[in-house]
């Protein structure tokens, strides 16, 4: 059986002190899984369980990490230590360190981070305290009591920008997507939403045979349609071109990889999308309490800096006694509030790019607002 070798970050507060008065002690704790659980001494806690150790998400990882603990020390001080958990990727492995994580005696968890981890949470039978998932899992039919789901799940953006592209009263929705897994999930979460809102489908399917393309001006030339891009920002710059001139165009925050190269973003000009505060509203109050000097390096990074930072806040309002259905705050990555099957779901900022710059979209006043590179 592997051991699990685990970073534990305790954080002493004083319940009535200043936040600049805490002290933290970081060690390492290699206890095995063979252990026996009553042999050691249970000590109350918060759990932040990351793949800390897997070569595909550790980097991921470090980032909610660092968001987390960036909102330990901002937040009101909290009754428990904190400790953090690192796993592999492997759901096995994860499902016995949060076994391992209850034994110690956490009374909340935060993570898994990866999707299967969080499909081995939900379908063991020993969800026993609160635990915030940051991810989803495919079907929410059976979602233990306790397990709730919180993340930068792409599906939701697809459908929250379904639902903004009904706004612009088209009718009808031209899709285009590849074949990979993640463009097939944000089409079928679009479709969903749009049908449900009454719309009309077409599809047209990306390939890389750039022969095809030319056909999407006259697929995409209809007055009553708009278009829905389920492609990454490299795709979307060799799909836009061949779009009808004056056809609204809409996408997720995947085509958005910053705003510091107006040749590049030129070339996603009319665009509009959806994405989180902490990078398209630099004055929101809780964006500039905890950006300050942050450099921005990788968007995709920085979305997960600001789900740990998230992470730690909606924690905090699942610890108080509160209705679920009543939680909600204005976070770094959206207006966060609970949605059924144990979700929280996050209103994202809608932006457009515009002569090769990225301008935020007042949704009340339809005008753009410009954003700092």
């Amino acid at each position: 059986m592997p051991r699990i070798f685990t970073l534990v970050l305790i954080i002493t507060l004083a319940l009535s002190g200043n936040l600049a008065s805490a002290t933290t002690d970081t060690y390492f704790n290699q206890p095995s899984h063979q252990e026996d659980a009553s042999e050691s001494v249970k000590t109350p806690h918060i759990a932040l369980i990351l793949p800390l150790q897997s070569p595909a998400f550790s980097e991921a990882a470090d980032q909610v990490k660092a968001g987390f603990i960036a909102a330990t020390m901002r937040e009101e001080p909290l009754q428990l230590v904190i400790r953090i958990y690192s796993t592999g990727d492997d759901p096995l492995d994860i499902l016995l360190t949060y076994h391992e994580a209850l034994d110690a005696g956490a009374e909340f968890v935060v993570g898994p981070l990866t999707r299967d981890g969080v499909a081995a949470i939900a379908s063991s039978q020993r969800v026993t305290v609160p635990t915030l998932a940051l991810n989803t899992v495919d079907s929410t039919a059976a979602i233990p009591a306790q397990l709730f789901l919180f993340g930068l799940q792409m599906e939701a953006e697809a459908n929250q920008v379904a639902q903004l592209a009904r706004d612009s009263g088209k009718t009808q929705a031209l899709i285009i997507g590849d074949n990979s897994g993640l463009s097939k999930r944000l089409q079928a979460a679009f479709s969903e939403r749009w049908q449900r809102e009454g719309g009309a489908l077409a599809f047209f399917r990306h390939v890389d045979d750039q022969q095809q393309l030319p056909q999407l001006k006259r697929l995409s030339s209809n007055e009553n349609q708009l278009v829905f891009l389920a492609l990454g920002a490299d795709k979307a710059r060799i799909v836009r071109p061949y779009i009808a001139t004056n056809v609204p165009i809409f996408a997720t925050s995947q085509v958005y990889t910053g705003n510091d190269n107006t040749l590049l973003n030129n070339d996603l000009n009319e665009i509009r999308f959806v994405d989180m505060p902490w990078l398209l509203q630099p004055d929101h109050p809780a964006v500039m309490a905890y950006r300050q000097n942050r450099t921005i390096k990788n968007m995709d990074m920085e979305r997960l800096y600001a789900l740990g930072i998230d992470a730690f806040r909606l924690m905090t309002h699942l610890l108080d006694p509160l209705f679920i259905n009543e939680i909600s705050f204005d976070g770094v990555t959206g207006f966060v509030h609970a949605a059924p099957a144990n979700q929280f779901i996050r209103e994202p900022v809608s932006a457009q790019f515009i002569q090769g710059q990225v301008q935020r979209l007042d949704i009340q006043q339809t005008t753009p607002v410009s954003i700092a590179p």
